[in-house]
């Protein structure tokens, strides 16, 4: 399903999503393959990893693993959780054909990695974690470096709850305008 098939094409305005597998990145590639679907985009997930060389330092351990190799298995984990998440939701939307998907593993911290992939992207979307209670106002690290350097529009999802209830000002505040952003610099 990540091969592509779908609306949009190699000229079609493309669209950028974080993904590390949490349950918010789910919920962000939810959201982002809707939105591509609406605005006949091509979606390109992006899984940022740590390299073995940065995990060297920081354990001061020698590099015993290719950076190729570390990136070759998180590209092909992040497709895998990336094929699950769509078969779902063309499960949920048997109408509606998948926009075309490309996943690629980055290495480097997931905020500066993806609003990198981000330029020229019609708009980059996010999870939130969604920790509850006061955590829940203030964004996540990577949210909010993206919130302050996207060069496009952000959206940042918040994780699905699991027991519907009343909608609180934690679920209000959904989407980000890059615009905004800029304001914070």
């Amino acid at each position: 399903m990540s091969a592509g098939a779908g609306t949009g094409g190699a000229g079609a305005p493309r669209m950028v999503v974080g993904f590390d597998g949490s349950v918010g990145s789910r919920a962000a590639l939810r959201h982002a393959l809707d939105e591509a679907r609406r605005r006949g985009a091509r979606l390109e997930v992006v899984a940022a990893f740590i390299s073995p060389e940065r995990l060297a330092v920081v354990n001061r351990l020698p590099i015993v693993t290719e950076r190729e190799a570390v990136a070759a298995a998180a590209e092909a984990a992040a497709r895998t959780e990336v094929d699950e998440v769509v078969a779902g939701d063309l499960a949920e939307h048997p109408e509606a054909a998948a926009p075309p998907i490309a996943v690629r593993a980055v290495a480097g911290d997931p905020g500066p990695v993806l609003t990198e992939a981000a330029v020229g992207a019609q708009l980059l979307v996010v999870g939130h974690r969604g920790r509850g209670g006061v955590a829940s106002t203030v964004l996540g690290s990577v949210s909010w470096w993206c919130l302050r350097h996207a060069p496009c529009p952000l959206t940042v999802v918040p994780p699905p709850r699991e027991h519907p209830r009343a909608a609180s000002a934690d679920d209000r505040v959904t989407a980000v305008s890059a615009g905004v952003a800029g304001n914070l610099r």
